[in-house]
């Protein structure tokens, strides 16, 4: 190639350049914008499921609560029904305790 071929090539060449600088400049911000885009409906669907985990909890603990509200109460009038029975429950039951404790001490 001769001189005046290159100088005549030379602003092609940098239009060339700049062109592709601008293209790659170009990709760079919409893979950015594309990232904030996921990174932003991933936050929102990591809220949602916390939200529903929340919801979901605080419904089994309400029920977990009112079945152990249905038994204490059903031991509370169990034991007013039947008082003898509950304090021979409770007599048999230390003397079992204590049974194993002084075996334990003795091993």
């Amino acid at each position: 190639m001769n001189n005046e071929t290159l100088r005549s090539s030379f602003p092609a060449t940098q239009q060339d350049v700049s062109n592709l600088k601008q293209t790659a400049t170009d990709a760079v911000n919409d893979l950015g914008s594309t990232a904030s885009v996921h990174a932003s409906k991933a936050r929102s669907q990591i809220k949602d499921l916390v939200g529903h985990f929340q919801d979901e909890s605080g419904e089994h603990f309400n029920q977990a609560k009112g079945k152990l509200s249905d038994v204490v109460n059903s031991a509370r009038n169990y034991a007013s029904e039947r008082p003898l029975a509950c304090i021979g429950v409770a007599l048999a039951v230390g003397f079992l305790f204590g049974l194993s404790r002084r075996a334990s001490s003795r091993g």
